[in-house]
């Protein structure tokens, strides 16, 4: 069981990567649209906001690879938080 819930945490970590790329490709889209219409300072915001995403997310990623067990067990609880009916 233990061995399973740290494999699920490593899958997880290897979809974030996929997901990562895409949102990043996205929101750099996202940013040049905004410079272009002359919206400076909101691209720029939204610029720092993603470099802020990306290095949370790299935290997180290279702490579930540390960790996976800690990783699988977190997102267990978090999954049985948002399923449980006693809200």
């Amino acid at each position: 069981m233990i061995v399973a819930a740290g494999k699920l945490g490593m899958e997880i970590v290897k979809k974030l990567k996929f997901g990562k790329s895409y949102i990043g490709k996205k929101s750099a889209q996202g940013v040049t649209a905004l410079g272009n219409k002359g919206h400076k300072k909101s691209a720029k915001f939204m610029a720092s906001v993603m470099h802020k995403g990306n290095k949370g997310i790299n935290y997180g990623a290279s702490m579930a690879k540390k960790y996976p067990k800690s990783a699988s067990a977190l997102g267990g609880a978090a999954a049985w938080d948002m399923m449980s009916d006693d809200s």
